[in-house]
C-alpha cells in the first residue's frame, strides 16, 4: 500500500472540511462553547 502526492492532498481536504465544519458549529454557538470552554475568549 503506497502513499502518494494524491493520497497527502486528499486527507489534507478532508481535514480542512472536518475542521472548517468544526469552526462552523462552534461559531454558531458562541455563548454555550465560552462557557464550556472560558480559555478561548
Amino acid at each position: 500500500m503506497n502513499y502518494n502526492w494524491k493520497d497527502l492532498v486528499v486527507d489534507t481536504a478532508i481535514v480542512a472540511v472536518v475542521l472548517g465544519a468544526v469552526a462552523v458549529i462552534i461559531g454558531s454557538f458562541p455563548g454555550t462553547f465560552s462557557k464550556l470552554l472560558p480559555f478561548l475568549k
